[in-house]
């Protein structure tokens, strides 16, 4: 976080010049603002702004078959993900499939191990029946005692 104390002077004159270390704060804030991430997954992916969920991307994720397929296939997806704070019992990663305005409609929930801090695996998710043309793939990283979302990274299908 960018801090300046302006001096008395400063504090008179402030509205008709401003600090150059104040100005340098401003640049600061919108280097960070304008920098970006990297994800490495399927193309077609987003955070999950989409459904106003604030939560930081999952890094990788990589699924197949892609296009998925008919219901009940088997879908495979490739996760590796470094977590701010270690897992607990409660700590879940859901590969969740939605229409278009994100009503569920399947979602497979696979535990964790306890006290991670990386997941590097693979988990395996059924094509659920009844799959809009237009739906959503959601990847997360929950608490499910809490609902916190920790991570998530979201696939706009077709």
């Amino acid at each position: 976080m960018c801090t300046y104390e302006l001096s008395v002077n400063e504090k008179k004159n402030r509205f008709i010049n401003c600090p150059h270390k104040f100005d340098s704060c401003i640049n600061i804030f919108t280097i960070i603002l304008t920098t970006s991430f990297e994800v490495n997954a399927n193309p077609g992916w987003s955070d999950c702004s989409f459904n106003a969920i604030g939560a930081p991307v999952v890094g990788v994720v990589f699924f197949g078959p892609d296009p998925i397929g008919p219901a009940g296939t088997i879908l495979q997806v490739n996760v590796t993900q470094s977590l701010s704070k270690p897992t607990t019992q409660f700590t879940k990663l859901i590969i969740e499939f939605t229409d278009a305005h994100a009503l569920p409609k399947g979602y497979t929930r696979h535990p964790l191990d306890t006290n991670i801090v990386n997941i590097e695996d693979t988990f395996l998710a059924v094509v659920p029946q009844f799959l809009p043309d237009k739906y959503l793939i959601r990847v997360m990283v929950i608490e499910a005692g809490s609902g916190e979302i920790r991570n998530c990274v979201l696939f706009h299908r077709p």
